[in-house]
């Protein structure tokens, strides 16, 4: 009886060692490494240029319908975004009959999003009433803007964009835009 239990434990003694030696074994297999998704982030260096349609108003009075285009470039140093732009607007249905500006443009992005003020000269021509007569002035001033601007495809981003111009009377403008971004550097999706 005890004979039968020693051939027991024997066996079991070297099953088990051959188990553990081939869970072993198996640890050492070389396995493909595991890989991470590759991160997506836009790139937002480059020319770009665009169109937008919005609304002005001259000193909070009537409204005036707008739309033109702009054009600038862009740098990005990790999530900073300098750049410049210029645009160009005709207005209608109001006192406004058209803007122009040049800006330096300054930016936060965080991949295809990036939130932005604008610093800059303006220009813009607006009706004026002297002496029961209207005649048109261009004047020109200071430029303030905020704005957010989405990448909605690789070279193509739409915006919303709110701009102070303080030119011989103040005049607000809110525009909406598309532009395309040629880009320097390869676009990183």
């Amino acid at each position: 009886m005890y004979a039968c239990l020693r051939m027991g434990l024997v066996a079991t003694a070297l099953m088990s060692t051959t188990i553990v030696a081939n869970v072993s074994n198996a640890a050492d297999i070389p396995r493909a490494p595991i890989r991470s998704p590759i991160a997506t982030v836009y790139d937002w260096t480059g020319f770009y240029a665009g169109g937008h349609v919005g609304g002005g108003w001259v000193g909070g009075g009537d409204s005036s319908f707008l739309g033109g285009g702009q054009v600038g470039f862009n740098f990005q140093s990790g999530p900073w975004v300098y750049g410049v732009e210029a645009d160009v607007s005709a207005a209608s249905g109001g006192d406004l009959n058209w803007t122009s500006t040049l800006a330096g443009r300054f930016g936060w992005a965080v991949d295809r999003w990036m939130i932005y003020g604008k610093v800059g000269a303006a220009w813009a021509n607006v009706d004026v009433v002297r002496m029961r007569t209207v005649s048109d002035d261009t004047s020109s001033g200071l430029l303030l803007g905020v704005g957010a601007e989405y990448a909605i495809q690789p070279n193509w981003t739409a915006k919303i964009e709110y701009n102070r111009m303080n030119v011989d009377r103040d005049v607000d403008v809110v525009k909406f835009g598309l532009n395309y971004r040629f880009g320097l550097n390869p676009l990183r999706w």
